[in-house]
């Protein structure tokens, strides 16, 4: 295992750390196997093995391999354990056939290891390569945000999971209807882009945006409490009516876990808020109850 590691195992922590346990674990079905009597088919140990392998790929594709980084791990891996037997072995004092039988035996076990890890690898890959081509395409073409889809079904509960408290803010631009209604498409199009722009500005680093509605921007902010994020709602309303336009919007303020134990119900949340401010009207800003 040592030499292997000196090989392919890389740096001590984080994930490297996980790959060189994880080949530890093979290595010792390696071992057993080898020892043992049992033909090839044993070796998966009723998918117990596979399932090892499985997670090995996926170390292995966080660490940025590619299918020759991975067959190298394992055709290494087969070197330091034929080069260990070599060492320690006289091989010269054993019979010729039982020598063969365990190389063929060795290669075997190797060469279904490799086998089982590209197609676990590469199944790792293509299920990534969807979703990246699925966000691409649940991007809003006019500002370049993620869309609600996107949003409601991948970032927002994602954040929900990995942070204890955060906030979400929408802003609702006033008389966006008004306009595409009376036939001015484009200045709403660009009363969105300005809304979306001022959203940008107002917004501190490690905010996600994205589109919420056809006249609506969200704004999600990691570790907020809501009082904050009014602040924050209303440092944006105040530059988005400083724009020559003199645009103005309504916004909604939710948090969690207060107004929402999950993602659906702090949407639900933030949507009471945003209605009852667009009831008040004015450009009001309302935390949700």
């Amino acid at each position: 295992m040592a030499a292997w590691r000196r090989d392919r195992g890389g740096e001590d922590g984080g994930a490297e750390a996980r790959l060189v346990e994880e080949v530890g674990r093979l290595l010792e079905i390696f071992a057993e196997f080898l020892r043992s009597p049992e033909p090839l088919e044993g070796f998966s140990r009723e998918g117990a093995t596979r399932a090892m392998v499985a997670k090995i790929s996926a170390i292995q594709h966080d660490l940025g391999r590619d299918a020759v980084g991975v067959i190298e791990d394992y055709a290494s891996l087969r070197r330091c354990v034929w080069r260990f037997v070599e060492g320690r072995t006289d091989l010269h004092a054993l019979d010729g056939g039982e020598v063969a039988r365990f190389f063929v035996k060795l290669m075997q076990a190797a060469d279904w290891v490799t086998e089982r890890g590209l197609e676990e690898f590469e199944g790792i890959a293509r299920a990534k390569m969807e979703s990246d081509l699925g966000r691409a395409t649940a991007t809003d073409l006019l500002t370049g945000l993620p869309d609600r889809e996107l949003f409601n079904r991948w970032l927002l509960p994602q954040a929900v999971e990995e942070h204890d408290r955060l906030a979400l803010i929408v802003f609702d631009l006033v008389d966006f209807s008004g306009m595409v209604a009376g036939g001015n498409v484009p200045r709403a199009r660009e009363a969105l882009l300005g809304l979306a722009e001022a959203v940008e500005k107002g917004t501190p680093e490690g905010a996600l945006r994205a589109r919420f509605g056809d006249d609506e921007i969200c704004v999600l902010l990691p570790a907020t409490e809501p009082e904050e994020a009014y602040a924050t709602a209303e440092a944006v309303l105040d530059n988005l009516s400083r724009s020559p336009e003199g645009l103005r919007a309504d916004a909604g303020v939710a948090g969690y876990p207060e107004h929402g134990a999950s993602s659906d119900e702090l949407v639900g949340s933030v949507l009471w808020a945003l209605k009852t401010a667009k009831r008040v009207g004015g450009g009001g800003i309302v935390v949700a109850r």
